[in-house]
């Protein structure tokens, strides 16, 4: 249970304009595991869409990959050219990063795109009907 679960402020706004959207059925927390995580990574939903930010800085497009394997994401990155990076860098980009975790079942996953721009990875999925 983290801290802001039951925020009073959302009783009043509720209470002021009704409610506004359905509770989430997939709270972030499901997706999101830990305080490291918390700080570079962010699961926004809407009504009609699922967004996944990731900060990967140092990163470009060709660096990165999404693929989705039934319900699992699976994000590599890893840095192909390390031109022009600083030598304290370069170890780290080299290496890379590797990230899986299951995704929620109302997510359409046969059809997402993604964009990085300035080290930042969106990952946009539409939800079931």
């Amino acid at each position: 249970m983290g801290f802001f679960d039951d925020d009073p402020f959302d009783n009043i706004i509720e209470e002021f304009f009704g409610r506004s959207r359905p509770r989430t059925r997939y709270k972030r927390e499901q997706f999101i595991k830990g305080e490291d995580e918390e700080r570079v990574i962010d699961f926004i939903e809407t009504d009609e869409k699922v967004y996944l930010i990731f900060e990967i800085p140092g990163y470009i497009e060709k660096d990165v990959t999404v693929e989705i394997n039934g319900k699992n994401i699976e994000i590599t990155a890893q840095k192909k050219n390390l031109e022009n990076v600083k030598d304290y860098l370069a170890q780290k980009l080299a290496y890379g990063m590797h990230y899986k975790r299951a995704l929620p079942d109302y997510i359409n996953t046969k059809k997402f795109t993604h964009t990085i721009k300035n080290g930042i990875l969106e990952i946009t999925f539409d939800k079931k009907k």
